[in-house]
């Protein structure tokens, strides 16, 4: 999708609107996700965390940026995700600490971003994660400096990418922590694979955009 101003704009508007939720995320859930009320998620007592879906123009088109996390031993080992992470005590809210760990993960300060809004928040069963989406779009920075103890890379892909129907709900199979293989629903960008929360929270992004008549 070619940049442009406007659609950053409409996009603001749509997310001041109703969010579609499990309508929209659902589209790219694994099968053996559970749909848990939010009672039956609060009394699990879950970790909050805020991650920042960025947004930014590179050669006149919209991108996203992802990290591709070192591989550890848990359960999100070298996985694709948004930069984010968990709540410290001293974040305001969960948009303070989708904007802290944006800069601490890839190097671009809160000054340099605009936050157009927020999806809906997920909840994530292995890691017992409650997650507040946020959107923002990033301009005049150079470059992004991925700490190398904590991120493998930043993976920059364009918008367009995920409005592409042969890139949509392909089905994989994922090795799991456990050692168990699962076949899932997922975005696959070359070599990088976008599956589980990521591409639950995409495929919610990609939903309101559609929305927008600019395309």
């Amino acid at each position: 999708m070619k940049f442009d101003k406007i659609f950053i704009e409409k996009l603001k508007q749509e997310l001041q609107k109703p969010l579609p939720g499990e309508e929209a995320q659902y589209r790219m859930a694994p099968s053996y996700r559970p749909r848990l009320t939010k009672e039956e998620i609060l009394a699990n007592n879950p970790r909050l965390s805020g991650v920042m879906l960025l947004l930014f123009e590179k050669k006149n088109e919209l991108h996203i940026a992802f990290t591709q996390r070192k591989k550890y031993e848990g359960v999100h080992s070298g996985q694709m995700s948004f930069p984010g992470g968990k709540k410290d005590i001293s974040d305001a809210d969960l948009l303070e600490t989708a904007l802290r760990e944006t800069f601490e993960e890839i190097g671009i300060d809160r000054n340099k971003i605009e936050v157009i809004g927020g999806l809906s928040e997920l909840y994530i069963p292995p890691s017992n994660f409650l997650v507040s989406p946020s959107i923002g779009f990033a301009t005049g920075f150079e470059k992004f400096v991925p700490p190398q103890n904590e991120v493998e890379k930043v993976v920059e892909i364009p918008v367009s990418f995920f409005f592409d129907n042969k890139n949509v709900n392909l089905r994989t199979e994922i090795k799991l922590f456990d050692g168990s293989t699962v076949h899932v629903p997922a975005y696959i960008f070359n070599e990088h694979i976008i599956w589980g929360a990521t591409a639950i929270m995409l495929s919610e992004f990609v939903f309101i955009s559609e929305r927008i008549t600019v395309f």
